[in-house]
């Protein structure tokens, strides 16, 4: 099975990197994800629990990311085995800077075996193109919330030097000029010899529950199947044509039960 296709984050591209390093943000925004641990600097430990048709289970599994070019791209071999069958794959990951925001370029080549194999290729598909959707949207409300943390952090460290130079620099009368002046100074002595990590939001958003994730995934598939009949661009338009040709259908059955 092969993947490929694009997302577009809301986030500097330095943020986005560091959150693709970080499990607590990524075990999160992954779909079915009941553990990730990390093992040493660029191995994971993964365990999840995914549904593809009938078939559902826990699939324990390694991440190891190869090939690492930071901020920009890494390769990534994915291998995990449960109760469903296996899964076995490989991948790159590229990050692009688009002034304000940072664009994700995937591909992947995965294998699958045992009863998961058994529902049919293009189940597969819809389901790994559903889970995927739904991980990188995750991710993205998990990296905005750390960009508002960070903008958060920032303002607080300005606040905190203007009034470390009004109080200690110039006590007795503060200008414009004076603090233009000694701020530098001001920073230089009390700005930390390494940066800041912003820190995990107190109130990040929480990632998606089971049951929405089998209720996207379902829809997801449905929309996919029926594209072989109906477009996706024109299948609301239909959704709500059947909608209403069946509310039609009950108007009509029950006002000849009346009269």
């Amino acid at each position: 099975m092969q993947i490929q296709g694009t997302h577009t984050f809301k986030a500097p591209q330095k943020l986005v990197w560091d959150a693709l390093q970080d499990p607590t943000i990524l075990s999160m925004a992954l779909p079915g994800g009941e553990q990730l641990e990390k093992l040493n600097e660029n191995e994971y430990k993964a365990v999840m629990n995914v549904r593809v048709g009938p078939v559902q289970g826990k699939f324990d599994g390694k991440i190891e990311l190869t090939d690492i070019n930071a901020p920009e791209s890494y390769r990534m071999k994915v291998s995990g085995q449960g109760a469903p069958g296996f899964v076995n794959g490989s991948g790159n990951v590229r990050l692009e800077s688009t002034g304000d925001g940072t664009i994700m370029h995937y591909t992947g080549d995965v294998q699958v075996g045992g009863k998961i194999a058994g529902v049919g290729q293009r189940l597969i598909d819809s389901t790994a193109k559903s889970i995927i959707r739904q991980g990188l949207g995750a991710l993205d409300l998990q990296i905005q919330a750390r960009a508002v943390e960070a903008a958060t952090v920032a303002a607080t460290v300005a606040a905190t030097t203007v009034a470390t130079v009004a109080t200690t620099v110039v006590p007795d009368v503060v200008t414009a000029d004076t603090v233009a002046i000694a701020a530098p100074a001001v920073v230089a002595a009390t700005a930390p010899t390494q940066p800041v990590v912003p820190p995990m939001p107190k109130a990040a958003p929480a990632g998606p529950s089971a049951a929405k994730i089998a209720t996207e995934v379902a829809k997801d598939v449905a929309r996919d199947l029926a594209s072989d009949v109906v477009p996706l661009q024109y299948q609301d338009k239909v959704l709500w044509f059947a909608f209403g040709a069946v509310a039609m259908l009950v108007l009509v059955l029950l006002l000849r039960a009346i009269f």
